[in-house]
């Protein structure tokens, strides 16, 4: 089990899921068998023999001393995802692997969410023994930037408007993350209605929601940073304690590929111009610092540090190497 230590934080990763090889293959279309020999620094915990993507769905535990913290959700269990019917209905072994990290689900009291896709918001709830969607984490607040949150219901539509929301879409004024590969507005509102129903609305019932402005802090030392593209309103995590710092990336970076190619954008963004600049301004800061990179779809070593390497970066286990 990977674990770091960020001045007196302790983060510590919990994977929900390895994703199938190849399965990302197309999501960053310029990450060809070619660009991998090229950057021979991915393989093989980024890249297979191959040349096939690998990357997981993971969580990371900030445990400071005082709180214990999950950074996004994954996938959750027995989910409705018609739109990615590969993560519906699930049985991972994510509460034990939790357990065994140290920390049972009434221990996390505050849940941060980059954006609310659904392999980052799944388990905010789970079914209790009379099949109802209750939270997860009993204790726990869910802390979430307000404009990332109204992003994600303004996706609901009626069905009259999503004929009306599909144009617009077209014209590239909603967010849609399906834009590319699930065009539907209708399908992609039905999804998104799924995903309130079954992850979100139990935490509110609870009353356990709280939002915060763009870049807001949830307490001393954790701290959200706008990292706009994959969504208009992404945000990544700073960490900073005792003099030491991570940043947490959520989805402004799918792929290590985009450390040294930071202009090459996902398939899903929102806008990949837009994430490409996010991503430039991430890596110049913190190129040649102790900022440990903390990579959230990243598989095998999932943090880092970065340097400069030529016109791009690269990700190396030790700082300033």
């Amino acid at each position: 089990m990977q674990t770091w230590q960020v001045g007196n934080f302790k983060i510590t990763k919990v994977l929900e899921l390895e994703i199938e090889a190849g399965l990302f293959d197309g999501l960053i279309p310029e990450l060809t068998p070619e660009v991998v020999r090229q950057t021979d620094w991915l393989y093989p915990d980024y890249v297979n023999e191959l040349g096939q993507v690998i990357a997981d769905l993971h969580s990371f535990v900030i445990d400071t001393g005082d709180h214990r913290i999950l950074t996004d959700a994954g996938c959750g269990n027995g989910k409705s995802y018609p739109m990615q019917p590969i993560w519906s209905n699930l049985d991972t072994p994510f509460l034990e692997r939790l357990r065994e990290a140290g920390y049972d689900r009434e221990d996390i009291d505050i849940i941060l969410c980059t954006h609310a896709h659904l392999d980052h918001v799944g388990w905010f709830s789970m079914r209790d023994e009379k099949g109802n969607w209750v939270p997860t984490f009993p204790n726990a607040r869910l802390v979430m930037v307000r404009d990332e949150y109204e992003r994600h219901l303004s996706q609901i539509v009626s069905s009259d408007a999503a004929e009306d929301a599909a144009d617009a879409a077209a014209d590239g004024d909603v967010d849609v993350i399906a834009r590319a590969f699930h065009p539907d507005t209708s399908a992609l509102s039905d999804q998104t209605r799924l995903i309130q129903e079954e992850s979100f609305q139990p935490i509110i019932d609870a009353g356990r929601l709280e939002l915060v402005p763009t870049d807001g802090e949830v307490l001393p030392g954790v701290r959200y940073v706008s990292t706009p593209g994959h969504t208009a309103a992404h945000h990544s995590i700073r960490l900073e304690s005792g003099g030491a710092a991570a940043f947490v990336t959520g989805d402004a970076f799918h792929h290590p590929i985009q450390i040294a190619r930071p202009d090459w954008s996902s398939q899903g963004d929102w806008d990949g111009e837009v994430s490409a600049r996010s991503r430039r301004a991430v890596l110049e800061s913190c190129a040649g610092t102790d900022v440990i990179f903390m990579g959230t779809h990243f598989a095998g070593i999932s943090a880092g540090y970065i340097v400069e390497d030529g016109e791009g970066f690269r990700l190396v286990e030790k700082p300033h190497a």
